[in-house]
């Protein structure tokens, strides 16, 4: 069947949950390798952190911005 725009995805992304138990740090180890700072949705006491703002990655690091 003809579709109009993109080919739709044959397959899916399955998420990881990652939980630190560490605070009072601004560096951490993701244990998956991202590309950007929007791969991944970071909560601080339940509150969503804006990417490229609250924090940044490079690989598997993660890092939080000083306030």
């Amino acid at each position: 069947m003809p579709y109009i725009g993109h080919k739709p995805a044959t397959s899916f992304h399955s998420l990881v949950k990652q939980d630190f138990s560490v605070s009072a740090t601004t560096s951490y180890t993701l244990s998956q390798s991202v590309t950007s700072a929007n791969d991944i949705a970071l909560f601080i006491n339940n509150v969503r952190q804006e990417p490229t703002d609250a924090y940044s990655v490079s690989g598997t690091a993660l890092h939080l911005a000083q306030v």
